[in-house]
């Protein structure tokens, strides 16, 4: 028979099961209570402290020095538990600001005079000082040194009812010393940059050149008051760059009669490539002449920038025009009348001539002559520049009669024209040089006679009103173009037109007029038509003359 083996699964083993029963509470005791709740008390106190400390820098770092040093002192009485305090600020070595809580300026001043309290000995022995003030209360002086060379710039004063502070105390008060020793210097720092940014700024203000300042980084570009004064200021500071700073530079120069000779110029400087050579531009038509070069800015060969220099040279460029045609125009006015000379005396001395037209040769060569004398006057009296007095002696002078002595002189000078004289009731005297008054006149009468060839009236009329004598020479001529009436009275100018051409002349008779003027305190203007005549008005003033 077989045998029969019944399955017996295994037994499982059963888990672990917890009794549903409560757990024992756990009482704290006492003295655990505690020490949680100084341990709360003291991470507020210290989260406290790192808010005000924050607070603190935030305040160093955001607002000016004055503010700061208020927000300073309150916030480091508040650490030390006090109540009466303050920060002096010093710039080189004298008291510059203070600022208080519980304690009056004046005593704090009155403690910086004085050499043996307890800022000055702080301020001389750059350490911590503390002394008795009263019965029961100190005073202590922090002094706040600078980082770089430990000099003192400032003082932090308190007042205490307790000999000395704790440990705590002391560390936030030098720590709090030292932040402002930095505050202070970077400030101090930040205004001798501005200082020598402002100064910079100023001495090339001053430069009569203009000067374009661009930077290598392409970044910041500078023109000086003399290139803003020369071009519209067309300067833009959106955007930054290389390629904004070349098109800020150029876009001054829109007025530039060659602007692809000056792109070219200034893109080699943004290049780093410095033309050695100067530039010959002009500008407005032609009427602005420029002479341009170009400098490399290096600090201990170290490329900054460049500087563009541009010099305006329109007035040298007209002198030298001015002079050549005062050389030709003298050149050829000798030239004429040293030729009528030499022609006529040659015929002289070669031909035997009759008494009528030997007389007549004679008597061309005495006018040339005389024409060529005072030609080299005319030189001669400029050639003395600003001092036409020299030489001369004023008096007392009756205007009115001398014009009425000089008029036989004038009829006679043309007979072409008639000259009217006039003068209003009034005292025409003054203190004056009677020969450099004749000269102005018969320069001015002769000027009326040459510039009206078709003849006329030439009116000379005298007043005197508002303290002012008032003479004036009107002609009937050929007028003066309205362009050259600012230049009339220069040195070496004469208008040019064809019929000035056909007259002649070397332009230096109204400039010996001004010179003349001048001297005695007046003034000479002009007022013209062209083509209708000119009308010149000498003034002078009756305060200034009176004896």
């Amino acid at each position: 028979m077989k045998k029969i083996v019944r399955y017996r699964p295994e037994k499982k083993v059963r888990p672990y099961r917890l009794k549903t029963s409560p757990f024992p509470a756990y009482e704290l005791k006492t003295t655990d209570q505690q020490k949680i709740g100084q341990l709360t008390q003291n991470l507020a106190e210290v989260e406290h402290k790192l808010k005000h400390r924050n607070e603190i820098m935030e305040a160093l770092a955001t607002q000016n020095v004055e503010s700061a040093c208020e927000t300073l002192l309150v916030k480091l009485l508040k650490f030390v538990d006090l109540e009466a305090g303050a920060i002096l600020l010093y710039r080189r070595e004298q008291l510059s600001h203070l600022v208080t809580q519980g304690v009056e300026d004046i005593e704090l001043i009155e403690k910086d005079l004085d050499q043996y309290s307890v800022l000055r000995r702080a301020f001389v022995m750059r350490k911590s000082v503390q002394l008795p003030l009263t019965e029961g209360v100190y005073e202590s002086a922090i002094p706040v040194q600078s980082p770089s060379n430990g000099g003192v710039v400032g003082v932090i004063y308190l007042k205490h009812p307790f000999e000395q502070f704790n440990l705590e105390q002391v560390g936030d008060i030098l720590d709090l010393s030292r932040k402002l020793g930095m505050t202070l210097e970077r400030h101090l720092l930040f205004h001798q940059m501005e200082h020598e940014k402002i100064k910079t700024y100023q001495l090339l203000d001053s430069i009569r050149e203009a000067v374009l300042y661009i930077e290598s980084s392409g970044e910041q570009i500078y023109a000086n008051q003399a290139l803003l004064n020369m071009f519209p200021p067309k300067l833009v500071s959106q955007a930054q760059g290389f390629r904004h700073a070349y098109e800020r530079a150029t876009s001054l120069f829109e007025h530039v009669d060659q602007p692809d000779a000056l792109h070219d110029y200034i893109g080699q400087l943004m290049n780093g490539d410095i033309p050695g050579e100067t530039i010959e531009l002009s500008a407005f038509r032609g009427n602005l002449l420029l002479s341009a070069y170009a400098e490399r800015i290096a600090i201990a060969n170290v490329e900054w920038g460049m500087m563009l220099v541009l010099r305006d040279v329109t007035k040298e460029k007209e002198l030298d025009l001015k002079q050549s045609e005062f050389v030709s125009i003298v050149s050829h006015e000798l030239r004429t009348p040293l030729s009528s000379i030499m022609g006529f005396t040659e015929l002289l001395m070669r031909r035997t001539l009759d008494g009528p037209r030997q007389k007549k040769y004679l008597e061309t060569i005495h006018s040339e002559t005389v024409r060529l004398a005072e030609l080299i006057d005319d030189i001669l009296e400029i050639q003395k520049g600003e001092d036409v007095s020299q030489g001369t002696f004023k008096r007392r002078l009756d205007l009115k009669r001398l014009i009425f002595d000089m008029k036989p002189m004038f009829d006679l000078a043309s007979h072409l024209h008639r000259i009217r004289v006039s003068f209003e009731e009034g005292d025409y005297r003054m203190t004056a040089s009677e020969e450099k008054m004749k000269q102005l006149f018969t320069n001015l009468i002769m000027n009326a006679i040459k510039y009206s060839p078709d003849g006329g009236t030439i009116k000379i009329h005298g007043q005197v009103k508002d303290q002012f004598i008032s003479l004036m020479v009107e002609d009937e001529g050929i007028g003066i173009p309205e362009k050259a009436l600012p230049f009339i009275f220069d040195k070496f100018y004469r208008a040019d037109n064809s019929d000035t051409r056909k007259i002649g002349g070397t332009g230096l008779g109204l400039a010996i007029c001004q010179m003349i003027v001048m001297d005695h305190g007046g003034t000479i203007t002009v007022q013209s038509e062209e083509g209708h005549g000119s009308v010149f008005t000498v003034q002078f003033s009756i305060e200034t003359i009176a004896e």
